[in-house]
């Protein structure tokens, strides 16, 4: 039951991708971005001519983002394991879970109140707008560090003679680290590929972190098998004794 139900958080992070993808591409339909350059009027239109469809696609998000949270804290779990007791490590990769699921609440938060009174004075509108692309796609700093904490393990820590991760899945959570580290440009730019629209602010962190997130489900799995062998294996010697 123990191996089920983590492997059932490992694959929640893959199911809660495929969820967001939905949620924010298919329902809200704020995937393409709203250009950073328009004007407000502009944008007060796009929310009063989709705003219904917004509100709803972010409600949905805010009511199931937290089903994130078995597939952080098993990322935690097995930090920890890897370190060998609660540490610096393990317990950073606690918070900043905590900190990747309320980051993308907030967000989603601030679009649906840009759609929440389309009456109102179109500048109030694009305000709430670009705090909301600025936290969606800038908040940037919280998945940067959980994946380099992530490689160090990996790369740096994990000393057993059968690892929970191979080797080359830390220089993998190196590579996506660095490929994310653009977002937070968007912060300076209005248009080009660094802006929240863009190819490197957006399109690129978007596409490598949902590679991330399958391949992460994946090698969590392999991890809870792992370590499974390791508790049959230790019970098995515990319980046998030699012939007299």
């Amino acid at each position: 039951m123990h191996v089920k139900i983590e492997k059932a958080a490992a694959w929640s992070g893959t199911a809660m991708l495929l969820a967001f993808l939905v949620m924010f591409w298919f329902i809200a339909g704020v995937i393409p971005p709203i250009d950073p350059s328009d004007t407000a009027v502009e944008i007060a239109t796009r929310y009063t001519e989709d705003g219904l469809r917004i509100r709803i696609g972010m409600a949905l998000m805010i009511l199931f983002v937290f089903i994130w949270t078995p597939f952080w804290g098993l990322l935690a779990r097995q930090v920890r394991r890897v370190e060998g007791y609660w540490g610096v490590l393990s317990l950073t990769q606690v918070m900043l879970g905590v900190t990747f699921m309320f980051g993308f609440s907030l967000c989603a938060i601030f679009a649906v109140a840009a759609g929440y009174r389309p009456e109102r004075n179109p500048d109030v509108t694009q305000a709430l707008n670009d705090v909301f692309w600025l936290i969606f796609v800038g908040l940037v700093g919280p998945l940067i560090t959980q994946v380099v904490i992530l490689a160090a393990v990996v790369l740096f820590v994990e000393r057993r003679a059968v690892p929970s991760f191979p080797r080359w899945f830390g220089y993998f959570n190196i590579w996506y680290a660095v490929l994310g580290v653009p977002g937070c440009a968007v912060y300076l730019f209005k248009s080009g590929p660094l802006a929240w629209n863009g190819m490197f602010a957006f399109w690129i962190p978007l596409t490598v972190f949902c590679i991330w997130q399958v391949v992460t489900s994946v090698m969590l799995s392999k991890a809870v098998d792992v370590e499974a062998a390791e508790r049959e294996k230790a019970a098995a010697e515990k319980t046998w004794e030699p012939a007299a």
